[in-house]
């Protein structure tokens, strides 16, 4: 038996939602306005990243990042992925969520500052991942061709460390979520091939500010394949301490409910 990590001895990261104010009153409003706005950008199949909310007399400054997901899925199976549009920001559409929730809100001044991550993808990193995993789309993204889409996305995103782990992994567990039970062991041979692509394409990024990867590991735990007791399962690529405050490791968990029951992901992210 390896030993475990210890959640207390990783490196501490910057929390995503970041709510600061001396009344608990507006703590609980602006707390409220976070999860209402989140949920309805959801329902436009919007993906909010990163999200901070300050106030300060009597202003509130939002700063969010947000992620696109795919919807018309002929122009990429036409054009390929050489010519990737770039979904622009449609403030008019989500003029009337913010302003909405706003008003639950007793401040006089909303500043909102928009980060369009969908804007800063990468089209080499794009057409490599799709290479690599074009023959994965009947097998694992069989009538889902815009998670597909997505998860290219992502992984590009990801490797020039533009999204966080939390995002990357709630990407995995979509993908997992409507598998049969007879395909969890390809999904598994696609995460070991998914991990080793992360880290060669790492190498050969040249950017000084974006840090390289080192490692992954991935633990599931739940009824795979089917299995009448839950077991759990290990994938590991790459160096990954199991504790240090020195490196510099991120670390998220979610739960994945599926028809076979609920399934724990976790994964360690190790950056240089």
């Amino acid at each position: 038996m390896g030993q475990k990590s210890n959640l207390i001895t990783l490196q501490n990261k910057s929390k995503s939602l970041n709510l600061v104010t001396q009344s608990p009153k507006i703590f609980l409003k602006g707390f409220t306005f976070l999860e209402n706005f989140e949920r309805l950008l959801y329902k436009k199949n919007i993906t909010v990243d990163k999200k901070e909310l300050n106030f300060e007399s009597n202003k509130i400054f939002l700063n969010i990042s947000l992620f696109f997901s795919s919807g018309k899925t002929l122009f990429y199976r036409k054009k390929g992925f050489l010519n990737l549009e770039r979904k622009s920001l449609d403030i008019t559409s989500i003029k009337n969520l913010i302003f909405n929730q706003f008003n639950k809100i007793d401040n006089n001044l909303l500043s909102i500052k928009v980060v369009n991550l969908n804007s800063r993808l990468n089209k080499n990193s794009l057409n490599l991942f799709y290479r690599n995993f074009r023959r994965f789309v009947g097998v694992l993204f069989n009538r889902r061709f815009n998670l597909f889409i997505d998860f290219l996305k992502i992984n590009a995103l990801f490797l020039h460390s533009e999204v966080s782990t939390k995002t990357y992994l709630q990407l995995l567990g979509q993908i997992f979520r409507i598998l049969p039970k007879s395909k969890h062991g390809r999904f598994l041979v696609f995460l070991k091939l998914l991990f080793k692509n992360l880290l060669l394409a790492s190498k050969l990024i040249t950017d000084e500010n974006v840090k390289a990867i080192l490692g992954v590991k991935l633990i599931i735990s739940g009824k795979i394949k089917g299995k009448p007791r839950s077991t759990t399962t290990c994938i590991q690529v790459g160096s990954v301490p199991s504790q240090s405050l020195a490196k510099d490791i991120s670390f998220s968990r979610i739960h994945v409910y599926t028809l076979y029951g609920s399934f724990g992901f976790k994964i360690w992210v190790h950056k240089k």
